[in-house]
C-alpha cells in the first residue's frame, strides 16, 4: 500500500464481523511496524524497500511479536491498576476484545499475515512467498484502483457493523 492506512479498513472489517475476538489496535500496531522496514530502506535509497517483515512469515512473525509486547505492556498496566479494563470489558464486550489474550493474538497474525497480502498485489519488488519461492503470484491480481478502493469500502462496512456491536452490547448491559 503507499500508505498504511489504507491496511486499516480490512482489518476495521474484520473487527466487524468478529468484535468480540478480535482486536484492531494489534492489528494496526502490526501493519505500522511492518511499514517501518519500508520507511527504513526508503530513507537509505535501497532497493528493495519491502524485504523480510513483508513475507508471510516474516509479517505473522512480526504479528506474533507485535501481540507478545502488546500483552506484555497489559501485564505491567495490570500491575500498577489491577482492576483497568474490568468495568470497560463488562459494558463493552465488543471493545474489552482490544486487549485479551486471543484478540491481541488473532489481531497481531491477521494484521502480519494480510500486510503482506495487501502489499503484494501492487508492489513489484514483494516477495511474499520467501523463503520458500521468490515468485509473486499476486502482483497486478487486481487493479491498483480497485485495491485501494475495497480497503475503503471494507472499513466504512466494518465501522458501521463495529457500532452495531458497541449499540448491540449497550442495549445488552
Amino acid at each position: 500500500m503507499p500508505f498504511t492506512p489504507y491496511h486499516f479498513g480490512p482489518g476495521l472489517f474484520v473487527k466487524g464481523l468478529a468484535a468480540r475476538w478480535f482486536s484492531w489496535i494489534a492489528f494496526v500496531a502490526a501493519q505500522v511496524v511492518i511499514d517501518c522496514e519500508t520507511l527504513y530502506y526508503m530513507e537509505r535509497h535501497e532497493y528493495p524497500v519491502h524485504r523480510t517483515l513483508h513475507t508471510f512469515l516474516g509479517g505473522t512473525l512480526t504479528g506474533i511479536a507485535v501481540a507478545g509486547l502488546l500483552l506484555a505492556a497489559r501485564w505491567l498496566v495490570s500491575l500498577w491498576t489491577p482492576r483497568l479494563g474490568k468495568p470497560f470489558q463488562a459494558k463493552w464486550p465488543s471493545a474489552g476484545s482490544e486487549f485479551t489474550t486471543a484478540g491481541l493474538l488473532a489481531g497481531g497474525v491477521i494484521g502480519g499475515a494480510s500486510h503482506s497480502f495487501l502489499d503484494g498485489l501492487m508492489h513489484p519488488d514483494i516477495r511474499p512467498f520467501m523463503p520458500w519461492t521468490s515468485a509473486n503470484p499476486l502482483l497486478h491480481a487486481i487493479g491498483l484502483g480497485t485495491l485501494l478502493d475495497g480497503c475503503i469500502v471494507m472499513g466504512l462496512i466494518g465501522f458501521m457493523l463495529v457500532g452495531l456491536w458497541l449499540y448491540s452490547d449497550r442495549r445488552r448491559g
